[in-house]
C-alpha cells in the first residue's frame, strides 16, 4: 500500500523502540483529518515484520470490540515513497518498511501526576518527571498477572529508574489506587478469544495499555480506555491440540498483563476466573458449536503449563 500524504506541524518525535523498530509521532493527513498518525519503523531486529504486523493489525482492528485497536492506515514498502516522511525524522535516517497506524494518546496529565507522585522513587522530583518531554507519551502497561511483592513480603527487585512511557502498573498498585480490574481482566478475555478464535492467531507478545479514549476525555485512570497493540509476532493457529498448545505459549511468554491460574492469592484467583469465563463466554459466540470443546481446551491448557513455558524454553 503506498503512504498516504501526510506532513507534520514539528519534527517528529521518537516515542518508542522496541525489537521490531522506532515509533514516531505524530503525523496527520487530510484523507483522516483530526486523526494522529504513528510511524512504526522497521529498523531494530532481524526477523521482525512489520507487513505481518499490519495484515494481522488490520484483522483485528475489524474483529474486536471489547478494546480499542489503533486503526491502521498504510504499509509503507522501503522502496516506496518516503520523500514526505524523511523530512520530518532527523537527518541521516533512511527509508526502510514502515506501517502507519493510528497514534494512542497517552493519559491525561491528571493521570501522569497521580502515577509520578505515588511511584517515583525517593530522591527524584516528581516535577522534573512530569515536565520531562519523553515522559509526557505516557500509556500504562496493565500487569494483572503480576504483583510486585513475592510470597512472604520479600520484594521484587525494583530499578531506580523511573519512566512514564510504556509505565508498568502491577496488580497491588491497581488495588492501591481502586481501579477497575474486574472490567479490565473481562476484557482481556474477550480479547484474546476474539484474537484466538474468530481471527485464528495466537495473540504472541500483544500488549494491553492504558491511553486516552478515541473521542472523549479522561482525567483518571479508570476513566482511561483499554487498547491493545504490537501485532508482529502474532502467528496462525490451528483449531487442533498443535493450536492449543500455541495458545498456552504464547499466553505464558507474553508479559504479565493477563491474571494468571494457580496463584495463592484469593483475589488474583478469582480475577482468572472473570477472565477464563469471558474467553470461554467470547470464544464459544464466535467459534461453530462441533468446536467448543476446543475452548475449554485452551483454558485447561494454560492452566496446566503453569511453570513451563518461559522465553529460553522451546516446546
Amino acid at each position: 500500500m503506498d503512504s498516504l500524504p501526510v506532513e507534520a506541524t514539528k519534527p517528529l518525535r521518537r516515542i518508542g523502540a522496541g525489537h521490531c523498530g522506532s515509533v514516531w509521532a505524530t503525523l496527520t493527513s487530510n484523507n483522516h483529518p483530526g486523526l494522529p498518525i504513528a510511524l512504526k519503523r522497521e529498523d531494530g531486529s532481524p526477523g521482525r515484520s512489520l507487513r505481518n504486523e499490519f495484515t494481522i493489525q488490520s484483522q483485528v482492528y475489524q474483529g474486536l470490540e471489547s478494546v480499542l485497536v489503533p486503526s491502521p492506515l498504510a504499509f509503507i514498502e522501503k522502496s516506496g515513497n518516503w520523500s514526505q516522511i524523511l523530512v520530518h525524522l532527523p537527518e541521516g535516517f533512511e527509508s526502510c518498511n514502515a506501517m502507519m497506524s493510528e497514534f494512542i494518546k497517552p493519559v491525561s496529565e491528571a493521570c501522569r501526576q497521580v502515577l509520578t507522585e505515588r511511584y517515583c522513587p525517593q530522591g527524584m522530583l516528581p516535577s522534573q518527571i512530569l515536565n520531562s518531554p519523553e515522559n509526557r507519551h505516557c500509556l500504562v502497561r496493565i500487569y494483572l498477572g503480576r504483583r510486585r511483592l513475592m510470597s512472604g513480603d520479600k520484594k521484587r527487585h525494583l530499578s531506580r529508574f523511573f519512566s512514564l512511557r510504556n509505565f508498568p502498573l502491577h496488580m497491588d498498585q491497581v488495588e492501591e489506587l481502586g481501579l477497575p480490574c474486574d472490567v479490565w481482566a473481562k476484557a482481556m478475555g474477550g480479547a484474546l478469544a476474539t484474537i484466538h478464535w474468530k481471527l485464528r492467531v495466537d495473540g504472541a507478545d500483544i500488549e494491553f495499555v492504558l491511553g486516552a479514549p478515541r473521542h472523549t476525555k479522561a482525567n483518571t485512570l479508570s476513566e482511561s480506555a483499554l487498547w491493545v497493540l504490537d501485532f508482529d509476532c502474532c502467528k496462525p493457529i490451528t483449531a487442533d491440540s498443535v493450536g492449543l498448545t500455541a495458545i498456552a505459549r504464547a499466553f505464558w511468554r507474553n508479559d504479565p498483563y493477563y491474571p494468571r491460574p494457580g496463584t495463592l492469592n484469593e483475589r488474583d484467583q478469582e480475577l482468572w476466573s472473570i477472565f477464563a469465563e469471558e474467553y470461554r463466554r467470547v470464544g464459544k459466540e464466535v467459534l461453530d458449536i462441533e468446536l467448543h470443546n476446543l475452548i475449554d481446551e485452551a483454558v485447561s491448557r494454560i492452566e496446566e503449563t503453569r511453570g513451563k513455558f518461559s522465553s529460553s524454553t522451546n516446546i
